[in-house]
């Protein structure tokens, strides 16, 4: 590549990620809104954004990789694992976009489960025994609830958050404030409100699933060993959870608790 012509990969890594998901979180909310009969279209043209969004960001990771700047094999494995392991979920969510609201509901419990799965599976090649767990919140519930529809990893089905206990309304509150929630050792620290068992685990990542409508609910990553995850992990739990919110978006936007 010519020195005139080397400006051109950066812009494009830079502001197709940015411009990609804005158009598509625009798009998306668009079609939410129509009454005009290009829904399925402005679903499926609103994901592919997002997904360039998605691609492009391996890509200029990958570039970075073979420039010999920033990345190493291993971590070049890892994004390219990540893109193989997120591609059902695009042609899931896409597919859901085109089915009547009525039968989303199946579609939005497969698109969380091969978010689960695909999340377990990356960080699981430096990460031992990881769990990742995709909550939804059910805003119409009495008392309200946030329920596990997706879960991949070790233990069984981690139970509700349900409001009017201490558990349920910390979570509550932390997805309110939508802000990333980490904690490499629970032994020294934990968040505020927190009387989990730590069953099995003594670390994790969660994360705020929203738009700006309000809340849906939230992914959360955790492993038995404290200080497992790194920075990138949590970056990763982050966008899993950008692209849950398209899909709680699509496929049950009727439970959103909205934002005041």
């Amino acid at each position: 590549m010519s020195k005139r012509g080397g400006w051109i990969w950066p812009v494009i890594s830079a502001s197709v990620p940015v411009v990609g998901s804005f158009a598509g979180a625009q798009l998306i909310a668009w079609g939410i809104r129509d009454t005009t009969g290009i829904q399925a279209w402005l679903f499926a043209g609103g994901i592919a954004c997002v997904a360039t969004a998605v691609g492009v960001t391996v890509a200029g990771k990958i570039v970075e990789y073979r420039r010999g700047t920033s990345i190493d094999r291993a971590r070049r494995n890892q994004l390219v694992k990540l893109r193989d392991e997120l591609m059902p979920f695009a042609s899931t969510t896409a597919d859901m976009a085109r089915q009547p609201h009525d039968v989303r509901q199946a579609y939005l419990k497969t698109t969380a489960q091969t978010a689960a799965t695909a999340l377990r599976s990356v960080v699981a090649d430096h990460v031992a025994r990881p769990r990742a767990v995709i909550y939804l919140l059910n805003a119409d519930s009495e008392p309200v609830s946030m329920d596990s529809i997706a879960h991949s990893g070790r233990g069984e089905r981690p139970r509700p958050f349900v409001q009017g206990t201490t558990r349920g309304d910390a979570a509550l509150s932390f997805i309110e404030k939508k802000a990333v929630g980490f904690y490499p050792d629970l032994q020294r620290k934990r968040p505020a409100g927190y009387d989990g068992t730590m069953s099995g685990y003594n670390t994790y990542i969660s994360v705020p699933v929203w738009t700006e409508s309000g809340s849906y609910g939230m992914v959360t990553l955790d492993a038995p060993k404290a200080g497992s995850f790194d920075d990138g992990d949590v970056a990763l739990v982050e966008l899993v959870a950008e692209m849950m919110s398209i899909a709680f978006e699509i496929g049950q936007d009727d439970d959103v608790r909205v934002a005041e």
